[in-house]
């Protein structure tokens, strides 16, 4: 699965060579398993608390100054290169802090589904909240609920922000670090996309994505 992740991070327009793709990692085995497909990996502490602290780290360590730093979580193997480049796009021509990506639901059963985690959005197009219950409530339930993305584009300064806050309140009780950002006031614009990566966050999610991937190849 990482290496699927890597391989369309290595497809995105704005990856100019693959000096400036790495996996963050704190484990050895995932790192002997990045090192049979020749992938590039920075290991980082254990200890740290998120998956944005790891690239942090991961940033520091590797020791180059970029203006935008991209988190695409590796558990989205069929992810669209076009949406990672959808999501650096608006971070340079957005004044964000942080930019990230959602699709339209589909899938009625998503919903509820506290996996998959939705966006209520402003006029602005930035992110009021985000949640692991159905936002923003639909009396009639009639309209659109927003899929989120597990990518986020983060501009320097606001990533080295980010870090040295303290986990919110609203952080720890829905599980989702993006709301520390939201409780600080960093800004985070969100476009909307078309296509519509699967999370593996469960073992029927890692079958529903097996079989994808086999029904791709075959055709």
């Amino acid at each position: 699965m990482i290496q699927r992740v890597y391989e369309q991070a290595l497809k995105t327009n704005f990856a100019e060579n693959s000096n400036e793709i790495f996996i963050a990692t704190d484990s050895q085995i995932i790192a002997e398993e990045i090192k049979k497909f020749n992938g590039k990996f920075i290991m980082t502490n254990p200890e740290l608390p998120s998956g944005t602290d790891r690239i942090f780290s991961a940033y520091k360590i590797l020791n180059k100054d970029f203006d935008i730093i991209v988190n695409v979580q590796g558990d989205l193997p069929n992810i669209d290169p076009k949406v990672i480049d959808d999501c650096i796009e608006l971070a340079k021509n957005n004044p964000c802090d942080i930019a990230t990506v959602a699709s339209i639901i589909k899938d009625k059963t998503e919903i509820n589904n506290p996996n998959v985690v939705k966006i209520a959005l402003g006029q602005s197009g930035n992110a009021l909240y985000f949640s692991r219950s159905p936002i923003p409530f639909s009396k009639n339930n009639d309209a659109d609920f927003l899929h989120h993305i597990g990518i986020y584009a983060f501009k320097k300064n606001a990533l080295e922000k980010f870090v040295n806050l303290a986990p919110s309140p609203l952080e720890k009780r829905e599980s989702l670090e993006q709301l520390r950002a939201l409780e600080n006031n960093l800004k985070i614009a969100v476009k909307i996309v078309n296509t519509h990566p699967l999370s593996v966050d469960t073992l029927d999610d890692l079958e529903k994505i097996s079989n994808l991937i086999k029904q791709n190849e075959n055709h």
